[in-house]
């Protein structure tokens, strides 16, 4: 596994060459926690589970966890995926308030789990492992490079979109090799943890 140093290390070598930026290893360190973020944000890569203890005289419940991305789906002691409201607010068992915080529409005393992205690890040393599978290391250099590049050249070419566009291809090409999950399947990955 490569580690934070590594990055810094391949993308002075590559894209930042040029750039004095890749001299601050503050920033470039920056750039590679945003990156390693942002890949969090697209791809389900830590699915946790927390679980709340529920009674009838409170429906608002906020999970406590710090890590909390976004609320994916809460089930109840039984294994039993509660139905989320949607937009016509028809037949439900909990809303979502944020992304960390739901309410039951019949609470009552039960251990329900509730299914969460996380957010990415922090960044604090050059000696932190990257949290992200090999295939995804790509990714993040062009990610580092398209926050690097952020002036426009002498040809008068804006970089930042050239990398920017590399990006989303990078994205497009990790989805095509099935590291997008689709959400309905978290189900199969909490039962897996054996929280139902």
């Amino acid at each position: 596994m490569l580690i934070v140093n590594d990055v810094m290390e391949i993308a002075r070598l590559s894209s930042l060459s040029n750039l004095a930026i890749a001299k601050n290893d503050n920033a470039v360190m920056k750039f590679i926690y945003l990156g390693i973020s942002e890949l969090f944000r697209r791809f389900n890569l830590s699915i946790k589970v927390e679980s709340v203890i529920t009674n009838p005289d409170l429906a608002l419940y906020e999970l406590r966890s710090p890590d909390i991305s976004l609320l994916l789906c809460v089930y109840n002691s039984q294994a039993q995926e509660l139905q989320q409201s949607d937009v016509l607010g028809g037949d439900f068992d909990y809303k979502m308030i944020n992304y960390k915080s739901f309410m039951l529409k019949y609470p009552k005393h039960d251990l329900v789990f509730a299914v969460y992205k996380a957010s990415a690890p922090p960044i604090t040393s050059p000696n932190d492992e990257i949290p992200l599978p090999d295939a995804m290391v790509d990714a993040l250099l062009t990610y580092v490079a398209y926050m690097g590049h952020s002036t426009i050249n002498k040809d008068n070419v804006n970089e930042a979109s050239a990398y920017s566009i590399r990006f989303e291809k990078a994205c497009e090409s990790l989805e095509n090799q099935g590291y997008k999950i689709p959400i309905n399947a978290e189900s199969v990955a909490l039962q897996v943890r054996g929280y139902v």
